[in-house]
């Protein structure tokens, strides 16, 4: 098949007009049939078509509603405590999408509601919806993963937990009497009510990323990160036949060079540049290997599969992102010489993440250039090989801390999950740790 190379489309010849149609009036030419055969008139569903797709992205209001059912729920919840139980789901749905503003909103109304609402200041549902909301808004964020790490059995307790409450709160005869018996299914069922919330809003924000806005601008960078992966896979074997010829011709240039008959000093010119572009033809078969081997544990023999050549090859692969002088990687640590013939690949990942929001902390918000250093230091635990990458300005004191995506924060999770280990991004103005990962070991 042959493909024109030129970005000219052929559109098809207008319709000539039949002879003897008539002329409505309208414009030079009358009105014209629409292109798709329909009359003007019948026009309003497409336009309407074109509204509605614009409601497209309404997930942004999500956040928005379950503050609003929060906020119904709790207030309703001191003469149907059934009702608290309902909205403390709403209230960890809240805390995983990170609504602080919403969360603090919620709050304030609920405490209001002391003053209008009588009975609410005796009622326990009331104020445990109060305190699961008022948690959403204040605790820390690094709980998420933590809760969302538990086991998948914990999902089937909670759920049996709360239906358990639920059914114990709805069968109590009056519910303005505060018993001992509800106070602890009001207790019990919250907590596994904001349990579940939380999970359903993760899993809701995993089908659809527009909930936790993932990245600076939305998808499209991930995507087309993404994108740019695959294609530059299929692309390397086209980048290396040429870099193999630009070789094996330098090769041929070096040998025709020693055995031409002309002076020392021309010999010596031309060798110097014969060498120049050998070593710049290695340093691009190097990058072509990066991007082949990456993540992988194919590329070299398994006694060279240690943790210093995953972070090592993590550092070459991502120190172009640096593009200012007086940013240093160091590699620190008594782990550095263990063997991971099994997680190699996933550490490599991992190390990349972290050091591409490393590299960013020492950019400020009007793009100037800040010095400093990264350290990757291994230490080894009973169970577990520890990297913990720490940002270090040029005085000593932590370089600001710049926050990792929502998308690769999540897939890199991943990663780490299936490699027995985790990846854990720290948001400490006070400590200059930024990131920890853990991997288990596999020499016991």
């Amino acid at each position: 098949m042959t493909v024109p190379n030129n970005n000219l489309v052929g559109f098809p010849p207008p319709i000539a007009p039949q002879a003897g149609t008539e002329n409505d009036g309208d414009g030079p030419g009358g009105r014209q049939p629409a292109a798709d055969g329909l009359s003007p008139t019948f026009g309003f569903a497409p336009q309407l078509a074109m509204r509605m797709r614009a409601w497209e992205d309404g997930t942004r209001f999500y956040p928005g509603a379950i503050a609003i059912c929060a906020l119904c729920l709790g207030l309703v919840s001191s003469h149907a405590p059934a009702a608290g139980v309902i909205g403390a789901a709403a209230a960890g749905a809240l805390f995983v999408l990170h609504k602080t503003l919403k969360a603090a909103l919620v709050t304030a109304a609920l405490s209001a509601g002391f003053y209008v609402i009588p009975d609410a200041q005796y009622s326990p549902a009331y104020w445990t919806t109060l305190a699961m909301v008022a948690g959403a808004g204040f605790l820390p964020r690094s709980i998420v993963t933590v809760l969302l790490r538990a086991p998948r059995w914990t999902w089937v307790l909670a759920l049996l937990l709360a239906t358990s409450s639920f059914c114990c709160i709805l069968l109590i005869a009056n519910p303005s009497i505060p018993d001992p018996l509800a106070t602890a299914a009001v207790f019990t069922g919250s907590l596994s009510a904001a349990f579940l919330g939380a999970g359903l809003a993760r899993h809701l924000a995993m089908v659809d990323a527009r909930l936790l806005a993932w990245g600076e601008d939305g998808l499209v960078p991930v995507t087309r990160d993404l994108l740019l992966g695959r294609v530059t896979a299929g692309m390397l074997h086209d980048l290396a036949q040429p870099l193999n010829v630009i070789s094996m011709a330098n090769g041929n240039m070096r040998y025709i060079v020693e055995q031409l008959d002309i002076g020392e000093d021309s010999r010596r010119q031309l060798l110097e540049r014969v060498a120049r572009i050998s070593s710049h033809t290695e340093a691009a078969a190097f990058i072509l290997s990066l991007f082949r081997w990456f993540g992988r544990d194919g590329d070299k023999e398994r006694s060279a599969l240690n943790v210093r050549s995953a972070l090592e090859r993590a550092v070459a692969a991502t120190k172009s992102n640096v593009r200012h002088h007086g940013v240093s990687v160091e590699l620190d640590g008594n782990a550095l010489d263990h063997l991971l013939p099994e997680h190699h690949g996933a550490l490599e990942m991992m190390a990349v993440a972290a050091l591409l929001s490393a590299f960013g902390s020492f950019i400020g918000a009007g793009k100037d250039k800040r010095k400093g250093k990264v350290v990757l230091r291994a230490a080894m635990t009973r169970a577990h090989v520890v990297v913990t990458v720490r940002c270090i300005d040029e005085t000593g004191a932590p370089a600001p801390a710049r926050k990792l995506d929502h998308a690769t924060l999540w897939l890199v999770e991943q990663v780490a999950l299936d490699a027995g280990g985790d990846f854990r991004s720290m948001l400490r103005k006070s400590q200059p740790t930024r990131f920890v990962m853990r991997l288990g070991r596999d020499d016991i």
